[in-house]
């Protein structure tokens, strides 16, 4: 009772001074109207509805050569019109002749429950039952194969579409409707309300319950200098200063375990040290801050550096307060990382001046990731130097700067990625070049050759990339990929949007190939 009386004090007496402390104006002026106002403002209800539908002509048959468009003040969120175009057919092979579906989805967003938006529908001005329908890759969507320029011939007079939500039934067709139209006619095939702040998964919170702590109980054990044994880590880990694992020593992490990491700290595996993290989707395992809830930010901690001896196109030393040499010729390969299900965040701390660590920091490594995410990193999200990767369902959100870059002679194969930068008013300060994806082939600092084919590598950065999103917030400098001194992969199936530069640019570096 003693003790909890004097906690209370204490923590009392901390308050007051920081009251005390506040640079308060000399005149008091009551701003809480505009406080309000303001919260009022930034707090608007958000609805975003997904339609999708079938446009039908004045015969009643589905319309294969079509376009829609919404548009009216009804809409919210920066949208002013939305257009989609009609289908051949939406699943399996090209449909056979005379068969069309006509679907179209638009998904726009709104301020309120109720309201109507002008509906548009024009076809193509040189469309005929001659024209074909092509296969979208991969092939489950059919369209005809005309440019948009085309599509100019008014179907109908513009009709209303009335909108009138019910969240208790957020399927519910009968939520939208049309009238006014003539010479065509749609019908409602689905809809989707989602509601802006709410989760639309099942379990949102499981990956912020355990990186928040909020499955932890007691003191967490306390890591820090040189680590020279096998260790299996489970409920709460502290880790403060540079903390190395020693050759010979692997690191087992149990799901559901939490790393906190102080300002200032990292956790290095040096050559012959393992890591072998691997949690669940419902017990991920989370590295991030050790600051307070909600005064995280962007470089808090060092990150996680994996140094293998999967041999680089150079031998160098690694970035961090104690760098380490890695690199040059393949030695044992032995994979010396192996993580899915984990979580790193608020990681990459500078330091000296353009000596920033990453969340995830990969030298010479042979690598094993499979459903890891890297989230609000103050330099890349996870950058490897050389080694092999096997790497699948990567999420990389929030970096400034890149998402993905991959250095000195990696390879491997990389599955299902998504990079989503978030805008500047997110805070943290992004780099002059914060790409989604960075790829640098080789280095000829180490007298490695003329060519990728010659030093003791003896190959570029080589990769085969496949089913890539990449979505920027139109950054000054960012391109969604910087390919650059000799890169030599093979990109599948990429969607990048929104970067301030380029989607992909290809270029050289003097000194490099």
């Amino acid at each position: 009772m003693k003790n909890s009386f004097k906690k209370s004090m204490v923590l009392l007496f901390i308050a007051m001074m920081g009251f005390t402390m506040i640079n308060c104006p000399g005149k008091k002026k009551d701003d809480t109207a505009l406080f309000l106002g303001l919260a009022a403002l930034l707090n608007q209800p958000e609805y975003t509805v997904v339609l999708t539908g079938t446009l039908r002509g004045a015969d009643t048959l589905p319309m294969k050569d079509g376009k829609v468009t919404v548009s009216g003040a009804y809409l919210s969120g920066g949208q002013t019109s939305i257009s989609d175009f009609t289908t051949c057919a939406t699943a399996g092979a090209p449909p056979a002749n005379g068969t069309v579906d006509g679907e179209f989805t638009i998904l726009f967003k709104v301020s309120a429950l109720s309201g109507t938006l002008t509906f548009t529908p024009n076809d193509a001005a040189s469309a005929s039952n001659a024209n074909a329908c092509s296969g979208a890759v991969p092939a489950t969507t059919y369209i005809l194969d005309l440019p948009a320029s085309d599509y100019t011939n008014a179907t109908g007079a513009p009709g209303t579409l009335a909108v009138n939500l019910n969240l208790d039934d957020r399927t519910n067709t009968n939520q939208i409707s049309l009238s006014g139209n003539s010479g065509y006619s749609i019908t409602v095939k689905a809809i989707r309300v989602f509601v802006k702040g709410e989760y639309p998964i099942v379990n949102p919170t499981v990956g912020e319950t355990v990186c928040d702590g909020g499955r932890l109980f007691g003191s967490p054990a306390i890591k820090t200098g040189s680590i020279t044994g096998s260790e299996t880590w489970s409920g709460g880990i502290l880790l403060q200063g540079t903390v190395s694992v020693e050759s010979g020593a692997t690191i087992t992490v149990t799901p559901g375990t939490a790393i906190f990491g102080q300002r200032g700290s990292s956790l290095f595996f040096k050559q012959g040290a393992k890591l072998v993290s691997n949690g669940t989707a419902a017990d991920p395992i989370c590295w991030s801050s050790a600051a307070a809830l909600g005064s995280r930010f962007p470089g808090d901690w060092g990150g996680l550096v994996v140094i293998g001896t999967s041999g680089a196109s150079r031998s160098s030393n690694t970035e961090g307060t104690t760098p380490t040499g890695y690199g040059g010729a393949i030695g044992s390969d032995v994979e010396n990382l192996n993580m899915s299900y984990n979580i790193i965040e608020f990681a990459g701390n500078e330091v000296a001046p353009g000596d920033e660590l990453n969340n995830l920091s990969i030298y010479s490594s042979k690598s094993v990731l499979n459903f890891v995410q890297v989230h609000r990193g103050l330099d890349d999200g996870i950058e490897a130097w050389g080694g092999s990767g096997t790497w699948s369902n990567l999420l990389a959100t929030g970096g400034l700067d890149d998402d993905f870059d991959l250095d000195e002679a990696f390879t491997g194969t990389m599955t299902n990625l998504i990079g989503h930068k978030y805008p500047s008013s997110c805070g943290g300060s992004f780099s002059t070049d914060p790409h989604g994806f960075e790829m640098d082939g080789t280095d000829v600092t180490s007298g490695s050759g003329s060519s990728c084919n010659s030093g003791s590598l003896s190959r570029c950065t080589n990769p085969t990339i496949t089913n890539v999103t990449l979505i920027g917030a139109g950054i000054s400098g960012g391109q969604g990929m910087r390919l650059r001194e000799g890169f030599a992969g093979t990109i599948n199936r990429a969607i990048i949007y929104g970067f301030g530069d380029a989607a992909a640019v290809s270029t050289s570096t003097s000194g490099t190939y």
